[in-house]
């Protein structure tokens, strides 16, 4: 499947933008556990918790790879959009339904060097994942397999610089996103289709200081910058 790299009208002159996305095959979008030895010797998960909800579950983790032209960039803030589908709880034994949902997040590096590819990461809690995951059992392997949508932005530059995975088709899976429905990330619906407006959900995708990968993964992405 093909996945575009999205850069507006205004800005395709790459030597205009100190911040750029980089190639689409270092785009990494995993379910990954926590690394071995994290938590090990600290308090247990609660009796009769749900495994799959604790933090000890798998977690979704997005990083984007980037490249920044000036020798420092003292600040470079991101913000990501995710297709979800949020499960509702059937009322009186009735079966529980989807609904569509955008989830976001943002993450801010500071002092970033010169370089051709650094990462942007942020990631989605092991309960997060089974309230967003909807109900028929695919959505997963739709964010894993980068066939549902995903945006990112670059919010602290002169010029929009972004991408958006599915840019260059008609439309999404399910409706959402594509050349159809370029506004799917504020929660617009496809324009003629019966559909309502969804939620858009801030701060659902977590930077990586929030999660147990940190400070084990502390090498991966340039220094954060705390909000």
């Amino acid at each position: 499947m093909a996945v575009a790299w999205l850069v507006p009208a205004g800005a395709q002159e790459k030597e205009k933008s100190n911040v750029s996305f980089g190639k689409t095959q270092d785009l990494e979008i995993d379910l990954v556990t926590v690394p071995d030895g994290v938590g090990s010797s600290g308090k247990p998960v609660p009796t009769g918790a749900d495994a799959k909800t604790s933090q000890e579950g798998r977690w979704l983790r997005i990083d984007v790879p980037f490249a920044t032209k000036k020798k420092f960039t003292p600040e470079v803030k991101f913000k990501f959009f995710l297709e979800g589908y949020e499960v509702v709880e059937g009322e009186k034994g009735a079966e529980d339904t989807e609904k569509f949902v955008v989830l976001t997040g943002e993450v801010s590096y500071r002092d970033v060097p010169k370089g051709d590819k650094h990462y942007a990461g942020v990631f989605l809690s092991p309960s997060s994942m089974l309230r967003f995951a909807g109900t028929e059992g695919n959505v997963e392997a739709g964010w894993v397999g980068k066939k549902l949508n995903l945006r990112v932005e670059v919010l602290n530059q002169d010029e929009p610089v972004l991408v958006d995975l599915l840019a260059d088709k008609e439309s999404g899976p399910n409706g959402w996103g594509g050349k159809k429905n370029p506004d799917w990330y504020k929660g617009t619906p496809p324009p003629g289709a019966n559909m309502e407006a969804c939620a858009v959900l801030e701060g659902v995708l977590l930077p990586v200081t929030e999660t147990p990968f940190w400070p084990k993964d502390y090498k991966r992405y340039p220094q954060l910058k705390k909000p």
